[in-house]
């Protein structure tokens, strides 16, 4: 039990970390003007949010993972962890492609982390939903 509660808290870390790379490697801040003149954010900076957001659902989700009890639940609450991880990869890639310039922060910095941080969580998932629980036996051996 210690083993997949460690592996709900480290979940948890990664989702957090997934929250903090926009911070830490920050996307692009420029606006782009549109032809009626109204300015917008670059795409990479709604890229961003949509990952803080996904981040936040990969911590709360591994808090559950090392909170509950149930053998069952927690397998499936990793099997979501793996999806959210698969979602994590193809945002910036797919989803809400970040600039399209490759020497932007974005490209240079967010976009690789964002994918390594992605790749390891639905590695953790499908580690989580993967791992056979103790056996629990009602008999005592004297």
């Amino acid at each position: 039990m210690k083993k997949l509660n460690a592996l709900g808290i480290a979940t948890a870390v990664v989702g957090v970390l997934i929250i903090l790379t926009p911070v830490i490697l920050p996307v692009c801040e420029g606006l782009l003007e549109l032809t009626n003149g109204k300015q917008v954010p670059m795409r990479c900076f709604w890229t961003a949010r949509a990952e803080m957001i996904i981040g936040g659902l990969i911590a709360i989700t591994g808090l559950m993972i090392a909170f509950l009890k149930s053998a069952e639940a927690r397998r499936r609450l990793n099997h979501q962890v793996a999806l959210l991880g698969v979602v994590t990869i193809l945002t910036p890639l797919f989803i809400i492609p970040t600039c399209t310039h490759p020497d932007m922060a974005c490209n240079l910095g967010t976009k690789p982390a964002l994918i390594i941080l992605g790749a390891v969580t639905l590695g953790l998932g499908l580690y989580g939903s993967r791992t056979p629980e103790p056996e629990i036996s009602d008999h005592t051996i004297s």
